[in-house]
């Protein structure tokens, strides 16, 4: 089961990163290899479903996630279908003076070993450097 869990206070506020994170529509400017993103089932602002795209040249894989948000504190996102046995994401945000704590945890588990083995290593990458793309989104949007 790949893993990954990052924390870090970044001299951002709590609403600064959770509005970037709740931004799905918004991934493909910025998260590495993320190539389509479509909101559906919108219940409100921090509550819905996202397709997203994923891909590295000529291939490509979408996935749906059920997102819920509680505002300013965490962000949960888990895949309803796709071709994940599991894909499970965590944010949590903490303010702490003018800036604030954030940590990212993700796992999962592709259905097929071959997708897996395929996939496996695009998506450990992309895992790795996701925290470091919001954490540099935000500078571009608030420094």
């Amino acid at each position: 089961m790949p893993k990954f869990v990052n924390s870090k206070v970044l001299p951002f506020s709590d609403k600064q990163l959770y509005n970037i994170i709740i931004n799905v529509e918004s991934y493909p400017e910025f998260l590495p290899w993320c190539k389509g993103s479509e909101i559906s089932n919108r219940i409100d602002e921090n509550n819905f479903d996202a397709k997203l795209t994923i891909g590295y040249k000529a291939l490509d894989e979408s996935y749906t996630s059920r997102v819920q948000g509680i505002y300013l504190k965490k962000i949960t996102s888990n895949a309803i279908s796709g071709p994940f046995k599991y894909l499970d994401s965590f944010w949590f945000f903490e303010k702490t003076g003018n800036s604030c704590m954030v940590s990212f945890n993700l796992s999962y588990e592709f259905k097929s070993f071959i997708l897996g083995k395929i996939m496996g290593t695009l998506f450990q990458k992309a895992s790795e450097k996701m925290f470091e793309a919001f954490e540099d989104r935000a500078k571009s949007l608030y420094n």
